[in-house]
């Protein structure tokens, strides 16, 4: 969003291992070379000794096949995953959007799916655009029922905690270096 500091919000997502982190910001911004896109999630995470911090990944993005698909490619740990998004559907004003990934790590043997419903607040749309959504979800295999709600609330102690997110952690250089 240009009058935001974040693209979407993740309001709920349908992989366990993943999609379930508390305030799930989405910056999406082009490469300094206008040829490929960067994608940084930030997100927050309890440590094993309680504590709330963010963390953050830097994904590359190429334009998939076909229009709306999309690979991403992340060193996360040591390890490189490569993902595949589909858009499967997002309101006119792109108020919300729901995203379909499949990805792998393959170093370690590693597979995942998932699906985002993705808003500019992190809360649910509104009632009129649900039947909308749950068709997109279900046209990736996602019923509703398995989606797992985000705590996008930033007055809650262990986002206060936490701080403000890093939202500009990568970006500042990647402006630069393309």
């Amino acid at each position: 969003s240009k009058e935001l500091d974040v693209s979407w919000k993740v309001t709920c997502g349908a992989n366990v291992a993943y999609d379930q982190f508390p305030s799930q910001n989405q910056l999406f911004y082009p490469s300094a070379t206008g040829k490929s896109l960067w994608y940084d999630p930030v997100f927050r995470v309890e440590t094993i000794d309680g504590r709330s911090v963010w963390c953050k990944r830097h994904y590359r993005v190429r334009n998939g096949p076909v229009p709306g698909t999309f690979r991403f490619s992340v060193l996360d740990n040591g390890v490189t995953s490569d993902e595949f998004w589909t858009i499967m559907g997002a309101a006119e004003d792109l108020s919300w959007v729901v995203f379909h990934y499949a990805g792998a790590a393959g170093a370690v043997g590693q597979r995942y799916l998932g699906g985002l419903l993705c808003t500019a607040d992190g809360q649910m749309p509104p009632e009129k655009d649900l039947d909308e959504i749950w068709k997109c979800l279900r046209s990736a295999e996602i019923e509703p029922w398995e989606l797992f709600v985000v705590n996008n609330d930033e007055a809650s102690p262990d986002a206060l905690a936490a701080g403000p997110p890093p939202l500009d952690y990568y970006r500042k250089a990647a402006s630069v270096i393309g």
